[in-house]
């Protein structure tokens, strides 16, 4: 019995102290959440389903500093009979088994529902749900036939989609109303602009807007369908005419410093004017003039250069396959005058090797000339074999034909600080710098150290590309350094095809090769772009191409694009195309031949215009004239950047042969000591003449006297080592 009462006594003093603690206000209260400022659900964007699939919705709560807040979200419907929202956020296209857990999703009808979250009191701007049968395709069409075949930049056409389920018997039924807005893209955004709020349009529909010139590919997609695309074309340019403001020849002449306008009117094929098309702008002699996107040239230092404006792919004629660059007419000629600062120069050797193989123990050295100065020498890690500028004058590359195993190569020279830096990956002889200074293309062909290829430098990363061509001497850019000309001189293409090769290597297309009929020496673009004039390549003398022209080889009964065939008195071994866009200079001993060209048009390159004519359209003649200095082995043909002179360099004559391209007359620049030349370079305002020679030292030769003014000795030997002694054979202007 007294057990009893302890049990009792307990349960009254533990009533009493959960009333006491009641009392004192203990009792445990529910969280409070702060009222968000807003509330975001994602997707925000109309949605579109099928009946019976799953859409996942997530929301947050954020307070007026765009912060989220910690704080439970319901998700609501608002046609639960169409789509009903579990409390996690998964919408069923129908009904679930569980709101709170839900695993089977039942289909329902076909309907509308907006979908919210809410915290608080606080909702989120709704979403709009579309439910609707499977779509089995989407079909795009116009909404009314187009009558050209392509659009003029900035006209407007409508485009409308049409959304299909599977109907009884397998027929397409209509669902377009059922299934929401439908999203348009374009494969290339840069050719067609598509908007679906223009004015006008009625559901399903969007309106194509032509923007840049090329063709590309539209579709519309909804609910995670795609139609098949439909092709959409911005007219290509055709045409493209300069004009310099204030001048009435196409040309001009400013100060360093000062700068000139120049408009591009641009012409479609469609024969329709339009603007702001995406041109590319380039100048030959970037250390002369640059020229800016919108066409404004200025002087940097006295010289002259040669200015562009082309259509270049990608980003002009885009998509079109294979690509189609258009280029201008005529040149703008740009001449800057002004005080000519200190030229410098800088020479080289090639001493350090013989018969392709290293001299033991010696290192090159290359040495910088400051007018007539000698400056200090920088030893080479590397034997050279060739040194190119970029056209602007920042960078110098130096060659080498031995690796060493991967332990030498290209060499680039800033002389601005002066440093070297050097790339193994690559080996072989400089052959051209593209204008922009982007791309330096390579020959290897020592046979000491295969394989006998060549490379394509990218200076922009220092990555290199080797391409699978043998026995490459010559290479030129298009001047607006889409595409390069590469001469295998007498190595058949690696198709086994002809003679020689000429490889087409783009930026935009694919290595081609084009068999050639006989050697070829020397490649050179017009300087308005279109055309490219190659020294040899037949046994008539010279071959034309159209830049434009992709056609390939397949075989020998389909030998790839068909040249233009000049005659001349022997096969060129040098050839340049001069500034003015009309003159091509070759040099076959005993003389020089004028080609000139008196027609110009590339327009049939596009896929607008008729099948591709036999020939290039560009009319030309060649004059021929003889130096009287009897037959010559050429080794150098340089053209002043003003297109007034050209200079012949020979193996056997102690003077420079001049030829006066104006007046077609010829004369000759001796060199003191009766020195035979071995390299030299052009100041970029043309009046001096640096001549590696013979002698060992370095000829000045002013130009418009006409004579030797100086000879440059060395102190150093090129050469680091005192069981031979290196004279200078490399040479180079800096720009």
């Amino acid at each position: 019995m007294g057990r009893s009462v302890s049990v009792g006594l307990a349960i009254i003093l533990l009533l009493l102290t959960t009333g006491l603690a009641g009392c004192g206000g203990g009792a445990t209260k529910a969280a409070q959440f702060p009222v968000p400022a807003r509330i975001t659900l994602s997707p925000a964007t109309d949605a579109s389903l099928d009946v019976g699939l799953i859409q996942s919705f997530t929301a947050a709560a954020q307070n007026n500093k765009q912060q989220n807040l910690t704080e439970p979200i319901s998700f609501h419907s608002s046609n639960t009979a169409v789509l009903t929202v579990a409390s996690n956020g998964l919408a069923c296209a129908g009904s679930w088994d569980s709101l709170s857990n839900p695993q089977i999703c039942t289909p329902g009808p076909v309907g509308v529902a907006q979908v919210t979250a809410s915290a608080r009191g606080v909702s989120s701007p709704p979403t709009t749900v579309y439910v609707h049968q499977h779509i089995q395709n989407i079909q795009v069409s116009p909404v009314t036939p187009p009558t050209t075949p392509c659009f003029s930049k900035d006209q407007t056409f409508n485009y409308a989609a049409r959304a299909y389920s599977l109907g009884e018997n397998n027929s397409l039924v209509d669902i377009t109303s059922t299934v929401g807005t439908f999203a348009w893209q374009a494969v290339n955004p840069n050719v067609v602009i598509l908007s679906t709020t223009a004015s006008g349009l009625l559901p399903g529909q969007a309106q194509a807007v032509a923007h840049f010139p090329g063709v590309t590919a539209i579709f519309a997609s909804v609910s995670g369908v795609n139609s098949l695309p439909i092709s959409f074309a911005t007219c290509s340019v055709k045409s493209i005419t300069l004009e310099v403001s204030g001048s009435s020849d196409n040309s001009f002449s400013v100060t360093v410093g000062g700068s000139k306008s120049i408009t591009a009117t641009v012409v479609d094929t469609l024969d329709n004017t339009i603007t702001q098309v995406p041109l590319t702008w380039s100048s030959s002699e970037t250390g002369v003039v640059t020229v800016s996107s919108s066409g404004l040239a200025s002087g940097v230092r006295p010289g002259t250069s040669t200015i562009i404006a082309s259509c270049t792919p990608p980003t002009c004629n885009i998509g079109l396959l294979p690509t189609v660059p258009i280029y201008p007419a005529g040149v703008v000629n740009a001449t800057v005058t002004g005080t000519t600062s200190t030229t410098t120069v800088f020479v080289a050797t090639t001493g350090c090797t013989q018969n392709g193989q290293p001299i033991d123990g010696c290192t090159s050295t290359i040495v910088p000339v400051n007018g007539t100065t000698v400056g200090t020498g920088i030893t080479l890690p590397a034997t050279p074999n060739s040194m190119v500028f970029s056209r602007d004058g920042t960078r110098a590359y130096l060659g080498t034909e031995l690796g060493l195993l991967g332990s030498k190569g290209l060499m680039v020279l800033d002389p601005a600080t002066p440093a070297l830096s050097e790339h193994t990956s690559v080996t072989g002889k400089v052959l051209t710098v593209s204008p922009d200074g982007k791309k330096v293309i390579i020959s290897h062909t020592n046979p000491n150290e295969p394989p006998n290829q060549a490379f394509v430098f990218d200076t922009t990363n220092n990555s290199t590309v080797a391409l699978p061509i043998a026995g490459v001497t010559a290479a030129d850019f298009s001047p607006d350094s889409l595409k390069a000309y590469i001469l295998a001189r007498n190595t058949p293409c690696s198709s086994g095809l002809g003679i020689a090769c000429l490889y087409v290597y783009s930026t935009v297309d694919a290595l081609r090769a084009i068999p050639l009929l006989a050697p070829v020496n020397d490649v050179s673009f017009l300087s308005e772009g279109a055309f490219a004039y190659l020294a040899g390549g037949d046994p008539a003398g010279v071959v034309v191409y159209r830049t434009c022209d992709n056609t390939i080889a397949t075989d020998a009964t389909e030998p790839g694009p068909i040249p233009q065939i000049l005659t001349t008195p022997a096969v060129p071994s040098f050839i340049k195309t001069l500034g003015s866009a009309s003159k091509v200079l070759d040099v076959d001993s005993p003389g020089i031949d004028l080609i000139t060209v008196n027609n110009l048009n590339a327009d049939d390159c596009l896929p607008e215009a008729p099948p591709l004519p036999p020939t290039p359209n560009v009319s030309n003649s060649v004059s021929s004239f003889n130096f009287g200095q009897g037959n010559f082995v050429p080794t150098q043909l340089i053209v002043s950047p003003d297109s007034s002179r050209a200079y012949v360099f020979t193996t056997n004559l102690g003077s420079v042969l001049v030829f006066n391209i104006g007046s077609q007359t010829s004369s000759a620049i001796a060199l003191t000591g009766n020195a035979i030349p071995i390299q030299a370079s052009l100041t970029p305002d043309g009046t001096l003449l640096y001549v590696a020679a013979s002698d060992g030292t370095v000829h000045v030769l002013d130009t418009v006297a006409g004579s030797d003014t100086h000879q440059i000795s060395f102190p150093q030997n090129f050469c680091n080592i005192d069981t031979i002694t290196c004279n200078p054979d490399l040479i180079v202007v800096q720009p």
